[in-house]
């Protein structure tokens, strides 16, 4: 996807008042930001995933980033309007093993549920945008 055609998701029209989590490369941090900012959410925070081997231990080597190894990736907090959240239940710092490409951590899921129980949200499967 280009940059202009993620600035131009409609995403604004999804809720007035909830929470979207973001994830985002290096690369992109400030187009997430900016992004964000269009879609008329206020980035609150950030998560950090901290990735592993299937030895429990720190990703050092690989592809990823431009100028060093990337051990972690960045998910975006952003809030619009007044959503009932659960603030301070949980860590910014997520550390699990890394698996498929491109698949985020589950370790996520309950640290989401935690944050905003009860609530909407899109259950696995295959979702594109149009």
């Amino acid at each position: 996807m280009e940059d202009e055609e993620m600035r131009n998701m409609n995403i604004s029209c999804l809720q007035d008042d909830g929470a979207i989590f973001m994830w985002v490369t290096g690369r992109a941090m400030e187009l997430g930001r900016e992004c964000l900012k269009l879609w008329g959410y206020d980035r609150v925070d950030e998560l950090i995933w901290v990735k592993t081997n299937q030895l429990n231990r720190l990703i050092r080597t690989g592809r990823t980033g431009h100028w060093l190894n990337h051990s972690k990736e960045h998910c975006l907090v952003g809030v619009k309007g007044k959503p009932a959240l659960n603030k301070f239940v949980d860590c910014d710092v997520v550390v699990a093993e890394v698996r498929e490409t491109s698949r985020k951590p589950d370790e996520m899921y309950p640290l989401l549920e935690r944050l905003s129980p009860g609530t909407r949200k899109l259950e696995a499967g295959i979702l594109a945008w149009p």
